[in-house]
């Protein structure tokens, strides 16, 4: 589903055609540590992935609702409401906070009582998006050690003193600044800032079909940023950008996406040989912001082209 939702988003009419099958196989790895670890990475991208269908065909209402069912298994994806708000999917918002409402209180109040279910929210709320110097949401012995990949892991494990292994190891260390807890949070929000506003100064004004795959590509990245737990199995979500950026490649666009796809290949590849070593300095998160990067960049072209 997820290989003919990409196909369908980048305009490809046959889903075994060279992008998507050479992004397949690059986060085969991915595909694999999902299955083995049970986690519904697929199955959130394909909600992703659908919503981004019904985007395009006009149906905000459905759109809202499978981004609420993805948020309602793992949380993180709620980071996609500011894209609604932003361009102005009003009944897609609505939709999403409707459904969730539904999701996450009406529906287990007959099985769990009104106090059950409040308890229940307050525990998912804190295992999917608690952050405090101690750790993160439910893994606090692993958030910030070199298997979180996303911006909260690695600022917090290059810029303050804590250990890049869980415990019962022996502590080993890799940052290169020793700033305290509040300062790293400055850091973290000051970059989410500035790529948010690289996001929001890179769309144009006005929707556009033939630009919104990039969007929505450029989109799956910030969440896979900002989320707060991204451990190596949910970058599973690279198979749509880089399905994108090869195409984008193959018919010989003009604009940064070889360059940034080659740093992103050689960053996968340097995980593949050497894990440990590559992730403790944030592998997978440089190659998502290298893919997100290309794809800023060819939307910033094509805002040119238009004032033009």
């Amino acid at each position: 589903m997820c290989i003919r939702f990409s196909s369908t988003l980048i305009s490809e009419q046959r889903a075994q055609n060279a992008p998507i099958v050479i992004a397949n196989f690059i986060v085969i790895p991915f595909v694999w540590s999902s299955y083995h670890l049970g986690q519904p990475t697929l199955v959130l991208l394909a909600l992703m992935l659908g919503a981004f269908l019904s985007l395009r065909h006009g149906q905000e209402i459905l759109a809202g609702a499978l981004v609420a069912l993805a948020v309602a298994i793992k949380a993180f994806p709620l980071l996609a409401i500011f894209y609604f708000v932003y361009r102005r999917y009003w009944t897609a918002a609505i939709s999403l906070v409707i459904a969730l409402v539904i999701l996450l209180f009406l529906l287990p109040i007959p099985f769990r009582g009104w106090h059950q279910t409040l308890n229940d929210a307050r525990d998912w709320q804190r295992g999917m998006l608690h952050y405090e110097q101690g750790g993160i949401a439910q893994r606090p012995e692993r958030g910030y050690t070199w298997k979180n990949q996303s911006i909260f892991g690695l600022a917090n494990r290059l810029l303050r003193r804590v250990s890049v292994d869980e415990t019962p190891r022996p502590p080993v260390y890799a940052n290169v600044a020793d700033l305290d807890f509040r300062t790293v949070n400055i850091v973290i929000i000051a970059s989410a800032l500035l790529l948010g506003f690289s996001f929001v100064g890179a769309m144009p004004r006005q929707r556009a079909p033939e630009g919104d795959a990039r969007e929505f590509a450029a989109l799956l990245l910030l969440i896979l940023i900002f989320t707060p737990l991204a451990f190596g199995y949910l970058f599973v979500w690279l198979m749509f950008p880089l399905a994108l950026l090869i195409k984008r490649s193959l018919d010989r666009a003009e604009s940064m996406s070889p360059a940034c796809l080659l740093i992103a290949l050689a960053l996968l590849t340097a995980t593949a040989i050497a894990p440990r070593f590559a992730q403790i300095y944030g592998s997978l998160f440089l190659a998502a912001l290298s893919l997100y990067l290309a794809l800023a960049a060819d939307l910033r072209c094509r805002l040119r082209l238009i004032a033009r």
